[in-house]
């Protein structure tokens, strides 16, 4: 199914560019969300799907990977913490009969063991970890919370099931997201000690000890936002609605926030926007944005 282009004007008549992160109410932020993200790595992540399989989209938000899981498995189940997009997901697929959402925590699954074929976590790890995202034990509740997250996929995985994950490491990050290059200085060891735990590395050797064998791993070439590749996209950043819709700005202090606000207003005042929009496709052309990995469980 295809999806519509971002309405960029939505974003640029709002007046509201005061610094800030999810400032819009739990439907407003699912809303831009869904109006602003694309389904990433779709082709790559149906690659390591078998027809057939019964799969949980773990953390499946607006359900854009969801709808086309469909396609090919038998049946696909969503599960979010955030109600208002399960909403969307739901409104999304509600044309498909072997798909279904609900309301839960990839911590926390509510299904038995032995349920599914195949478990998505689509850029769901950095999701999680503790509330206070500047304390300094973020990184640990972190770490603590995707362990979890991994041994519950385990535990609901058929026998030779598998699990593929999408996450983007520090050096993507760095090199491929226009609006990274503008983050002050300071908030980078934060930012850092959060990736640090998502990356390839880290979490292939967690599947490792956790009963995974490594399937294999692709980068793809294409981009998590549709977006004008021009100083429009820049601007649309002044917005914390769009803001809102990478978990990413959660991780700046206020002041930090003023800082990317104000960086921004600089480059669009001197016109440097397109330089700093070209620097980006460059770096996602050479680094990408993110990278699938898939895991197939070790029988036991």
């Amino acid at each position: 199914m295809p999806r519509k282009p971002c309405n960029i004007e939505h974003y640029l008549k709002q007046d509201d560019h005061q610094a800030g992160y999810g400032d819009n109410n739990s439907d407003q932020s699912a809303a831009q969300y869904n109006q602003a993200r694309s389904p990433f790595g779709v082709k790559e992540i149906l690659g390591f799907l078998r027809p057939g399989d019964v799969v949980l989209d773990a953390g499946c938000g607006t359900g854009q990977h969801a709808r086309y899981l469909a396609e090919v498995a038998s049946k696909v189940i969503g599960i979010d913490t955030d109600s208002a997009r399960i909403a969307i997901a739901k409104e999304h697929c509600q044309d498909l009969d072997n798909a279904s959402f609900e309301v839960g925590s990839v911590t926390k699954l509510p299904f038995e063991e032995s349920s599914f074929d195949l478990v998505l976590l689509a850029q769901v790890l950095h999701h999680l970890g503790g509330e206070d995202v500047h304390s300094a034990e973020t990184s640990t509740s972190l770490t603590e919370q995707c362990e979890r997250a991994i041994a519950e996929a385990k535990r609901v995985l058929k026998a030779g099931g598998r699990l593929v994950l999408v996450t983007t490491s520090r050096e993507q990050r760095r090199k491929a997201y226009w609006h990274f290059n503008l983050f002050p200085e300071s908030a980078w060891e934060r930012l850092d000690s959060v990736w640090s735990l998502t990356e390839g590395v880290w979490f292939t050797s967690l599947m490792e000890k956790m009963g995974f064998t490594i399937t294999g791993n692709v980068t793809p070439g294409e981009s998590h936002w549709i977006e004008a590749q021009d100083e429009k996209m820049v601007r649309l950043s002044l917005d914390p609605g769009w803001r809102s819709t990478d978990v990413a700005f959660a991780l700046l202090t206020p002041a930090e926030m003023s800082q990317f606000v104000a960086q921004v207003e600089a480059v669009l005042a001197d016109g440097s926007a397109k330089e700093l929009i070209n620097g980006a496709l460059a770096g996602r052309a050479s680094h990408g944005e993110a990278t699938v990995y898939a895991y197939d469980l070790k029988s036991e």
